[in-house]
């Protein structure tokens, strides 16, 4: 099986290597499959009264994080489809309220959520155990800078990020 090393830090916009920095290894099916049991820890570890505990007025819900996860993950892996498959495909997350307005989340569990990510999960691990160094390094001209491989590394880095979240402002 083919080996997905670090990503190139030329390769992603300015705001990707904080993300890369919190994503350990060197082998990015290995971070994703180390990331995805760590999610599942995480979530199995939070009682069911605290699924709807935000940490102050405005914020988001435990569940809610976890709902944006999911939500942020299946984007990251079309985008990186489109670059694989040289599909120009301009995809930019919404901003603002907007984006955040309505996760459902009054109608879901944290144990539908992790079953969701689960499935997620793997997706995105199967796509990329299929990636050549020529799908993960392509990148269009006049777009803005990603690749597939950064991309991917973007999705363990973004996990961690709201895990760090989630333990040091919602005491999970």
């Amino acid at each position: 099986m083919i080996k997905i090393g670090r990503p190139y830090i030329e390769d992603a916009p300015s705001w990707y290597p904080y993300f890369f920095d919190l994503a350990e290894g060197d082998d990015l099916i290995e971070a994703l499959e180390i990331n995805k049991q760590q999610t599942i820890n995480l979530i199995r570890s939070i009682p069911a009264s605290a699924e709807n505990h935000s940490y102050a007025e405005g914020k988001w819900t435990v569940k809610q994080v976890f709902i944006h996860l999911n939500d942020d993950e299946r984007y990251y892996a079309y985008k990186a489809f489109c670059c694989t498959r040289r599909v120009n495909a301009i995809l930019e997350l919404p901003q603002g309220e907007d984006y955040n307005k309505d996760f459902n989340a009054q109608n879901r569990t944290l144990t539908d959520i992790a079953d969701e990510f689960i499935i997620i999960r793997d997706a995105t691990i199967s796509l990329y155990k299929h990636m050549t160094d020529a799908m993960l390094d392509f990148k269009f001209d006049n777009t803005p800078v990603y690749t597939a491989r950064s991309v991917g590394w973007m999705v363990v880095g973004h996990n961690v990020h709201h895990h760090n979240l989630l333990k040091e402002r919602y005491g999970v």
